[in-house]
């Protein structure tokens, strides 16, 4: 039998599966982090939509829906290295859970369920991310 490519019983070498590896531990380095992204967009945006500005400290969500989009999206675009910044990003979740009691708008029943199922989001995969470390996967 004559000699084929790489990966062949005819070469007795293991099929390449170097790139499947290295796509799959990319692919789990970025998605926790464009979720991040998204849950940071939705804060900047939900304002209008969750209650009356004039209800709540608004300007909550906008700095800090800002800065976990940020954080995320740096952390999608190059993970490498990055784990600070998700540790970071996790304060900023467990920050969004105190919010509504520290800045006491815990009346305001839709804003404050907008910040504790969003901080919560946010802590789990930043926190999860951090903790396995996908901030050292990447290219």
């Amino acid at each position: 039998m004559p000699a084929s490519k790489e990966g062949s019983p005819a070469t007795g070498s293991r099929p390449a599966a170097a790139p499947l590896s290295r796509r799959l531990t990319t692919d789990l380095a970025y998605t926790p982090s464009a979720f991040v992204t998204l849950a940071g967009l939705w804060l900047v945006l939900s304002p209008p939509a969750v209650a009356d500005r004039a209800t709540y400290a608004w300007w909550s969500d906008v700095a800090c829906g800002s800065a976990i989009a940020v954080l995320g999206a740096i952390r999608v675009v190059r993970p490498r290295g990055t784990g600070v910044l998700g540790a970071i990003t996790a304060v900023l979740g467990g920050w969004l859970i105190a919010a509504p009691f520290v800045l006491g708008f815990a009346e305001v029943p839709s804003a404050t369920w907008n910040h504790i199922v969003v901080g919560a989001v946010v802590v789990v995969i930043a926190g999860v991310s951090v903790f396995t470390g996908d901030g050292q996967a990447g290219p």
